[in-house]
């Protein structure tokens, strides 16, 4: 029988911030996960921005979440011992009209968005822009995880150290027993899971109020020059792979679809938004898709089960789960090994009454 302090389901960019905060802790842990192809950590563009463009606001919480991104991923990138972070790598958001400028430099002016965006241009960016671009904004202090790469090095970093089991977990298999938790094999004083798309199928969770959200990201080759040192936005995120005028395109939204496969619509979809922006040739190599689960007031669902005090969650983050993973992943360590409370607003004993109604109504 093997035996660990902490048994976690699924190892997406939520677990591996998990997996090295519990590292970082002196803690024991054990990882289950199915591995996957096409996850959608594996296919995620790993983007963060600390602005959010269409309100012109600064994203929720980044003062905080920003500086324990780049501590934990540089950690990550010591302990691995390759890169993973391209951090100061600025969005230039290419505006189509005067209300728009205005709108930015009203932003700018009452210093909402400081330190990230200092100025508006008044002009077309450099570089191959439609005519109807007439200005642009550039935020700093923004950049993009290459997150497929980190997945796959962190998941043979466990495989070395006999820390991953790579196969589908069975709900029906756990067995809660006083303080220990036994699946097959395993004997754990608590389980978390963090496991993505899956925690619809979860029956310790179903009460969560998750949607599921399908994503397509292309993978193309610019023939056109294109300044490859910056992330561009506008309905679309474009930005350089480490290879040569290879870039990556994303990334549509389909609420409530379980399937996994790329659609032509879906690429015409992206296809037609940057060319209304960039007037480049493209070139379509590969097309992915995925499904990630979003909560209803897209906020993390994180802690511990109302009646089961060694299940655990760490799910939920969504499309800015490179920002959010590392703050509070160290907050459930801090919850689970010194009883400290995690931010509210990602608790999920916020849905308790959801989770009590769904007693009653079973």
């Amino acid at each position: 029988m093997i035996q660990t302090e902490n048994l976690i389901i699924g190892l997406g960019i939520a677990g591996i911030n998990l997996c090295h905060q519990l590292e970082k802790a002196g803690k024991s842990f054990l990882v289950i996960d199915n591995c996957p192809t096409n996850s959608a950590s594996l296919i995620a563009g790993g983007i963060y921005n600390p602005v959010v463009l269409k309100r012109k606001v600064k994203s929720w919480n980044v003062d905080r979440l920003f500086p324990a991104l780049i501590d934990t991923y540089r950690e990550l990138e010591t302990v691995l011992e390759d890169k993973f972070l391209e951090h100061d790598f600025p969005i230039l958001k290419p505006i189509s009209s005067v209300d728009e400028i205005t709108e930015w430099q009203q932003a700018v002016a009452e210093k909402r968005i400081a330190p990230f965006v200092s100025s508006v241009e008044e002009t077309p960016p450099a570089g191959p822009f439609q005519d109807n671009v007439i200005g642009s904004v550039t935020i700093d202090n923004s950049g993009f995880l290459r997150i497929r790469k980190l997945v796959l090095a962190y998941r043979n970093y466990l495989k070395e150290k006999g820390l991953l089991i790579e196969k589908q977990v069975r709900y029906s298999s756990f067995k809660l027993n006083g303080d220990s938790i036994i699946y097959e094999n395993v004997t754990s004083e608590r389980i978390i899971f963090s496991e993505g798309r899956f925690i619809s199928e979860n029956p310790f969770f179903s009460w969560l109020p998750y949607n599921l959200t399908k994503g397509q990201m292309l993978t193309v080759k610019v023939n056109t020059p294109l300044d490859a040192t910056k992330i561009y936005n506008q309905q679309f995120l474009f930005f350089p792979t480490e290879e040569k005028d290879i870039f990556k395109l994303g990334a549509t939204y389909s609420w409530n679809q379980t399937d996994e496969e790329p659609t032509e619509q879906a690429t015409q979809e992206l296809l037609q938004k940057v060319k209304k922006a960039l007037n480049i040739e493209l070139e379509v190599l590969e097309a992915k898709a995925a499904i990630r689960p979003t909560v209803a007031d897209r906020r993390p669902t994180i802690g511990a089960h109302p009646n089961e005090k060694n299940v655990f969650l760490f799910n939920g983050m969504g499309s800015k789960g490179v920002m959010l993973a590392p703050t509070f992943a160290k907050e459930l360590v801090g919850l689970i090994y010194e009883e400290k409370q995690v931010n509210p607003e990602v608790d999920l004993n916020r849905f308790i009454k959801r989770y009590k109604k769904s007693l009653i109504s079973s």
